[in-house]
């Protein structure tokens, strides 16, 4: 693992950005005001960067924050690397430090630009760029709070010394109120323009598509509350399927992030070092329900050609055990960027990252149905229109799906020399009872939005579901083994203290608990 992040610099503004472990973060008070000169083609290279960043695109700002935290927390992935910890719980201060600058510091100021220039009475001002922008911004920011959960965020990059935190309750509002008015905007046009047409990496500047996107989003939004403000979900969720323009629901719209030798897949390098591997979970349920999708995944083993997960939550002791070791059991597939050094590199800038797909909002629309709300259909059938989604983005059509849908089996033990049981007890045919349908939904989500783990652990947070192993070994006294849910958030970087102490004190103040992973999220009662 690289200890030190390479410098980046911010192309097309004029002032720098620098990015590392280490460094002073005086960047997330960045003055806009600097930022002086850009035309509409550096604003388009801008809008570009900000969707390329904003996913932790490269490969070690992707393997210090979601790699080593959401990864591991959704288990898609177990840790085979001595050195981390953070599969045991452990939450790494320079890590935590790493994925809060490189947000901060590389990824929001490009969307700062954008904002500013795009604004009413900005530069270059554009109500089409501006509502694109902001849709962007709020799938930026949903990981971020979703993470820590009181963060900088109306006062991000306002240059002053000082920067306050927010409460998730106000983020999440403002996400709300923020998707109605760029949706309405997009909603209002008649033309046949495209914006950020040269800098759009995911729609290529398309009016309608970012119109289904940021619907879909404001759905994606609505549901998380839905314990919380259950009211509240259901008023903007039941808005969001009505809205002008429709949903995310065709996989020729899936919010794709494209790839090149600029802009990679951020699993590729971290992929290629062979430090983890796929999930015990995720074994018995692929495997369980004779999941198509298993090879689309995973590799099969480099020694044997088994398809084998491993816990999570190893000690050293355990990963130095034979039946753990990287070359008998997967990795991530090649096509996905993989297990071996060739095809990971080889497919860094061919694979794009997905953020977004129609498989979910199917599963968004099941889960509302399931309320109870006017979802504009049946829980079962978006359900099974879910599951379909998914495999046909995987290329699994006809008879395969047809099959998966009737499926009876189950997740399988494992035979492991943990005696690791079943991971649980449902079938992939809608079952009859409201209980089991949610779980099934929660799982096949799960699965559908692999490998974004930033969205599966929030889910998984949210619902329960599924219903994840223990993990082997804990070395976080406030986030015990047996309770594959105790990590809630993670803990405020420490570099903030040095260099935002009032803004922190403000962020913690809004926790509901102390700066410990085991305190719940706002929307997580």
């Amino acid at each position: 693992m690289k200890k030190t992040i390479k410098k980046t610099i911010v192309f097309l503004v004029i002032t720098s950005l620098f990015v590392s472990c280490t460094k002073d973060f005086e960047e997330l008070n960045t003055d806009k005001t600097k930022l002086v000169g850009l035309d509409v083609a550096s604003l388009e290279y801008s809008f570009s960067a900000a969707e390329n960043r904003g996913i932790y695109s490269y490969a070690g700002q992707y393997q210090l924050g979601p790699g080593l935290f959401s990864d591991l927390q959704a288990q898609y992935f177990a840790t085979t690397q001595k050195n981390f910890a953070s599969d045991r719980n452990v939450m790494v201060a320079n890590w935590l430090n790493a994925a809060w600058n490189f947000f901060y510091a590389a990824a929001s100021p490009q969307m700062d630009v954008v904002l500013e220039y795009t604004k009413p009475g900005g530069k270059l001002q554009d109500p089409m760029k501006y509502a694109i922008a902001k849709i962007y911004r709020v799938s930026m920011y949903l990981p971020i709070t979703d993470n820590w959960g009181a963060i900088p965020y109306f006062q991000a990059g306002n240059g002053k010394k000082e920067v306050l935190y927010d409460s998730q309750e106000d983020i999440y509002k403002d996400f709300l109120k923020t998707l109605k008015e760029a949706t309405a905007v997009l909603s209002a046009y008649n033309g046949t323009g495209k914006f950020f047409e040269k800098g759009d990496i995911i729609y290529g500047g398309s009016p309608a598509k970012w119109l289904k996107f940021g619907n879909s989003m404001r759905l994606r939004v609505a549901m998380r509350i839905s314990k919380k403000d259950p009211a509240l979900a259901k008023a903007e969720a039941e808005a969001a399927v009505a809205a002008p323009g429709g949903l995310l629901i065709s996989n020729a719209d899936n919010a794709n992030v494209s790839v090149s030798p600029i802009y990679t897949n951020p699993l590729g390098g971290y992929a290629n070092l062979g430090e983890f591997r796929m999930s015990s979970s995720m074994e018995s349920v692929l495997k369980g329900f004779n999941d198509p999708r298993l090879p689309k995944f995973f590799a099969p083993a480099l020694n044997g050609g088994a398809y084998k997960g491993v816990r999570n939550g190893m000690t050293v002791t355990q990963m130095a055990d034979p039946t753990n070791s990287i070359n008998v059991t997967s990795g991530i597939n090649a096509t996905n960027v993989s297990n071996s050094v060739t095809a990971a590199k080889d497919n860094e800038g061919k694979t794009p990252w997905t953020i977004f797909t129609a498989a979910e909002t199917y599963f968004l629309l099941a889960e509302g149905a399931l309320n109870g709300w006017n979802m504009g259909g049946t829980a079962a059938s978006f359900y099974n229109a879910g599951i379909t989604a998914s495999l046909n983005q995987w290329s699994i059509t006809g008879a395969e799906v047809t099959t998966y849908l009737a499926g009876t089996s189950t997740p399988i033990a494992l035979n492991d020399s943990y005696n690791t049981p079943a991971m649980t007890d449902i079938p992939v045919a809608f079952a009859a009872t409201p209980d089991k349908q949610r779980e099934q939904i929660g799982t096949q989500k799960w699965l559908a939005i692999f490998p974004y783990s930033s969205e599966a652990w929030s889910e998984v947070r949210r619902t329960g579901f599924p219903k994840l192993y223990p993990r082997l070994n804990s070395d976080n006294l406030d986030s015990p083994a047996s309770d594959p849910l105790s990590i809630r958030r993670l803990p405020y970087p420490a570099i903030e203290a040095a260099v935002n102490a009032g803004g922190l004190a403000s962020g913690i103040s809004k926790l509901g608990g102390p700066d410990k992973s085991s305190t719940k999220l706002w929307w997580n009662p």
